[in-house]
């Protein structure tokens, strides 16, 4: 078998029909026939049942679908794995970062990197949470990734840029705006915003409250920091949220936590796999920027 014939076999097998599958695949309905047809006499078996009114996948198709579905999206996950060493000059960087990375530490480090290496097209991805950007760099589909480490962790092929602390985030008129710093035992009563399982936040959260005896009373799990942010302004709840996507918020207060709970931003990439020339450019580029005191390119403007 070969790749076109699991390619028409898919496309046939989604849209239900063999001349509908041509068109979308541009040749002609007898060159996709044949390429399934022959696909059957190799795998001894029948992968559609032609005598129903509508087409659709006997037994065996179903199954034979799970393989080549699986075997498709491996060839694209290799294809866009080999782009990064297609040229030493030029190409496509796959970066993912975690919640709120996007929106408040990745554009001034974009645009100082697009400025000094414009032959380099960065495909940004925002990804759930930090586990999912490490899955992506395991399987090929990233190269480089940002992610969140508990204050002391270490990877291996990581970089770290930045060190930070996760503030309590309340209403202006909230009692315990006058303390220096909050304790989880004060919050027993408070209702939360958490963002999604998986996340840091959501894990230190529930971790600090468990250590303090309760169980956090969840008002809402979201990844929108937008909406986090007016929900606390607006005196529904609390949240947990870093002090880089704070430091400037005039709408609601925000404190330190007792005990401090610290944590690392670091560019991390895959361990089994050697970077290519585009991926140690960039790579050159952020030593360069922590050299000049300058991680992540962050303006405290920006904020």
């Amino acid at each position: 078998m070969d790749l076109r014939q699991l390619e028409y076999f898919y496309t046939v097998s989604s849209l239900k029909n063999f001349t509908k599958a041509a068109q979308v695949l541009h040749v002609s309905q007898p060159s996709v026939s044949k390429a399934v047809q022959a696909l059957e006499l190799e795998l001894k078996v029948q992968l559609f049942d032609r005598n129903r009114k509508n087409l659709g996948l006997t037994d065996a198709g179903q199954i034979f679908l799970i393989h080549a579905k699986k075997i498709l999206d491996d060839v694209k996950v290799a294809q866009i794995s080999m782009e990064r060493f297609q040229g030493d000059d030029a190409g496509v960087i796959h970066f993912g970062v975690p919640p709120m990375v996007e929106s408040y530490l990745f554009p001034n480090f974009f645009i100082k990197f697009q400025s000094n290496t414009p032959d380099i097209l960065i495909d940004l991805q925002e990804c759930s949470d930090s586990v999912e950007v490490h899955e992506k760099l395991e399987d090929g589909t990233l190269d480089f990734g940002i992610v969140y480490l508990k204050a002391g962790e270490a990877l291996e092929n990581s970089i770290t840029l930045l060190d930070d602390e996760f503030y309590l985030c309340l209403p202006k008129n909230h009692k315990l705006v006058d303390e220096e710093k909050i304790s989880f035992t004060s919050l027993r009563k408070e209702k939360f915003i958490l963002q999604p399982e998986g996340t840091f936040q959501n894990f230190i959260t529930i971790q600090r409250a468990a250590n303090a005896g309760f169980s956090p009373e969840i008002l809402l799990i979201t990844s929108q920091l937008k909406t986090i942010k007016d929900l606390v302004a607006n005196n529904a709840a609390v949240s947990l949220l870093p002090k880089f996507a704070i430091i400037n918020s005039k709408n609601f207060n925000f404190l330190p936590v007792d005990p401090p709970i610290k944590f690392s931003v670091a560019l991390t990439w895959s361990k089994f796999k050697d970077l290519s020339p585009i991926g140690m450019r960039l790579l050159k580029f952020v030593e360069l920027l922590l050299k000049d005191n300058d991680a992540l390119a962050i303006s405290q403007k920006r904020f």
